[in-house]
């Protein structure tokens, strides 16, 4: 019970931070004015968001929701120019990487840790292009 319950609060932790993290991102002028002025990636953290949470007491449903965004994220990415791609790219990365294993919860707590400095990282590059 102790690991499942350690495990779901990780993975409800990484969705809210994910989407906190984003809510102040894209609010300006680039060459990408609409990705940034119509926040794309809103509806695709908003649906991660969801799903993520959703699935906190399943593992691999969190990861399946967790896989999806860093995909969806890649296709923005790929849409986009400069370093808009580039921060898109990273944050697609950054949560391509991110998996909890319910086995091992002292690593998924480590891994969260890196997760969320990386999450800023990327965040903090999406605001600087977007502005």
């Amino acid at each position: 019970m102790f690991r499942a319950l350690s495990s779901r609060r990780i993975a409800v932790a990484a969705a809210g931070a994910a989407l906190i993290s984003m809510t102040a991102a894209c609010g300006g002028s680039s060459t990408n004015d609409a990705i940034c002025a119509e926040a794309a990636w809103s509806k695709i953290f908003t649906d991660y968001s969801t799903a993520a949470t959703a699935g906190a007491g399943d593992l691999g449903k969190f990861n399946d929701a967790t896989a999806k965004l860093a995909a969806d994220l890649k296709a923005l990415a790929d849409t986009a120019d400069g370093d808009l791609a580039a921060a898109l790219t990273d944050l697609s990365t950054s949560f391509g990487s991110f998996k909890i294993d319910p086995n091992d919860p002292a690593a998924a707590a480590t891994a969260a840790g890196t997760f969320g400095t990386k999450i800023q990282e990327a965040s903090n590059k999406l605001v600087a292009a977007c502005s």
